[in-house]
């Protein structure tokens, strides 16, 4: 007789964990001019604060993931937030910028630890239908941070200057560091805890690599949230300097786009009782290559205004907020669950290492106009659409004609 799962966290702590995560990705973004100019930097390597947070958070995940396999899903959580609280802290005091991104990446090793093992926390405790219903609250979450952020960050730094920003995310972490502690339950049983040594490690994730199933819509999150990424990096320029937008309406700009993504997993979880998930996913891919097409075209029209460039965008990112939560929901079911930690961190560093790349991309190109982030935000909506009709119209018919088990795959999702 199958054992019961465990009890599931409950969904607001699951969601302030990643929302604290998340805030801390860019609620410092209004600052940037200042902390270039109080740490005698320049404001392109302010800039990159944001690639080296993603960066991080990419590495980070491939740690975190087997030591909640090991050691359970609770203590990791704990020693994750209590990392973030620590550096958000020191990224207050720092004495010049090498030392605030040595700073941001012991913060973003903390923050990671929320989001890997709250996926794996659900893929312990559900599956389904309500694993995918589960991960479309994670991804509300890591839609309104980013939207949150720089809107409270701008009246922090406006008020109390730059470093207010970091002392808030310690704050906040600190809140929810408590209520973990009180409230969070084991979901990974010591039975289930698997010894970590280095070489299984990399078998294991070279085998998760080489399911097709689990790397395609991996690859999907990764390339339909990069277009998010190619919009943080670039529109601070676009908007501020290029078309003269006012900072309390860039902060307005900020917030809104990730709030459409909110809307859009609202949509996807209505959704599931009428469609399968593959087939919201593939419409979010189709919204996805739609808004990169227009941006891209806007950006040849030459446009001098923001609201073409958020109209293009806004199309993209709603696609983007009804894949995130059913694609890692889906790349999860095709593991089994004592692995489910390596599989969410594996699926998190596909998901920020695509991010950095693309945000140093963005960085990296001269902004003469809104054309650099059309092509950028088109580069990386295009792969995710390609993926997606790769894998639902090639891999998976091919492999439900083979047998799935034959290629490593846990289920069918």
């Amino acid at each position: 007789m199958p054992e019961a799962k465990p009890r599931a966290p409950s969904i607001p702590l699951l969601f302030a964990m990643l929302y604290a995560g998340q805030l801390a990705s860019n609620i410092y973004v209004p600052g940037i001019p200042d902390i270039a100019r109080d740490l005698d930097t320049t404001v392109s390597a302010a800039q990159t604060l944001v690639a080296a947070y993603l960066g991080a958070f990419a590495v980070a995940q491939m740690i975190i993931g087997p030591l909640s396999d090991r050691f359970g899903r609770r203590p990791v959580i704990v020693g994750g937030l209590s990392v973030f609280v620590v550096a958000s802290l020191v990224c207050a005091v720092v004495p010049d910028i090498g030392t605030l991104l040595l700073a941001r990446f012991a913060q973003a090793f903390g923050a990671c630890a929320t989001i890997v093992v709250g996926r794996a926390m659900i893929r312990d405790t559900s599956e389904g239908v309500a694993a995918a219903q589960a991960m479309s609250w994670l991804a509300t979450a890591m839609g309104i941070g980013p939207a949150t952020a720089p809107f409270f960050g701008g009246f922090l730094t406006s008020w109390f200057g730059w470093q207010s920003t970091f002392l808030a995310t310690a704050l906040v972490g600190t809140c929810v560091l408590i209520f973990v502690i009180i409230d969070l339950k084991e979901t990974l049983p010591p039975a289930m805890r698997r010894p970590q040594r280095i070489w299984p490690l990399i078998r294991t994730y070279w085998r998760l690599a080489g399911n097709p199933v689990f790397v395609g819509y991996s690859l999907i999150v990764s390339f339909g949230s990069g277009a998010m990424q190619t919009y943080l990096t670039s529109v601070p320029i676009v908007f501020l300097v290029l078309m003269h937008v006012p900072p309390e309406l860039f902060g307005v700009y900020i917030m809104i786009m990730p709030m459409l993504y909110v809307v859009a997993t609202y949509t996807s979880r209505q959704l599931m009782g009428r469609m399968s998930v593959d087939r919201i996913i593939l419409i979010g891919s189709i919204f996805s290559i739609c808004g990169g097409v227009l941006q891209l075209a806007f950006g040849l029209w030459g446009v001098t205004t923001p609201y073409p460039v958020l109209i293009a965008f806004a199309i993209s990112n709603f696609g983007t907020g009804l894949v995130f939560g059913n694609c890692y929901a889906q790349a999860l079911s095709t593991v089994e669950p004592a692995i489910a930690g390596q599989a969410s961190a594996l699926g998190g560093f596909f998901h920020m290492g695509w991010g950095a790349c693309i945000s140093l991309f963005a960085a990296s190109m001269t902004h003469t106009s809104s054309l650099q982030f059309g092509i950028a935000q088109m580069v990386t909506t295009s792969l995710a659409a390609a993926t997606a009709f790769a894998l639902f119209f090639y891999i998976k018919p091919r492999m439900r004609s083979e047998g799935g088990k034959k290629h490593g795959v846990w289920s069918d999702g």
